[in-house]
């Protein structure tokens, strides 16, 4: 039996990503993010409006996805706790979450140089994926934006036969109704697996 529900949001769970952009005056900024598609060389993401990353999407800016596997969430807990604005929202002070202009310090991580965008990769995360921001579209509270993958990068112990990454070495990091997750073994593969 299933009961009729109304939920506050029908949020059911997504890999986690961080995202790094930059404003205008080359100042970095993550966002931890996990409302993403990811067909083909696109990438859609969904980023709250008012948010630095909103902004500096706004404003142009091309991305990184940055996809931490398990053992990063409480680093990712951390970026989302801190917002790269000036002000806080009243559901941000509500939530504790302060005002940092260099979340990379804050939180612990490496930027590492990206090769054809400006916004750095996230060292610690296993997979990366350079991107330039195709548009946007507004939602509402929300925006959607679509990206090109001008380059991904993933760590060789991840790469399996023929360079493609191996689901029996990752673990990615999974916001399972806002609780951090990840995959145990795996049920079986699909007949694309691999190709």
């Amino acid at each position: 039996m299933k009961n009729k529900s109304k939920l506050n949001s029908f949020y059911y769970g997504f890999p986690v990503f961080m995202v790094t952009t930059q404003d205008c005056d080359g100042i970095n900024n993550i966002c931890a993010a996990s409302s993403s598609i990811s067909l083909g060389e696109k990438i859609i993401i969904g980023i709250s409006k008012g948010s630095k990353t909103h902004n500096n999407l706004v404003a142009g800016s091309d991305a990184v996805i940055n996809i931490p596997d398990h053992t990063l969430w409480e680093k990712v807990e951390q970026v989302g706790r801190l917002t790269g604005g000036d002000k806080l929202s009243e559901n941000q002070t509500k939530w504790g979450v302060e005002i940092c202009h260099d979340k990379f310090a804050k939180a612990g991580l490496t930027a590492e140089a990206s090769i054809d965008v400006a916004p750095p990769r996230i060292a610690e995360c296993p997979i990366q994926a350079e991107c330039r921001l195709v548009s946007i579209s507004d939602k509402g509270r929300f925006i959607l934006a679509e990206l090109d993958i001008v380059n991904l990068w993933v760590e060789n112990p991840l790469l399996g036969e023929n360079g493609i990454v191996d689901s029996t070495k990752w673990k990615p990091l999974i916001f399972n109704f806002r609780e951090y997750d990840t995959v145990g073994d795996a049920l079986g593969f699909n007949v694309k697996y691999g190709n």
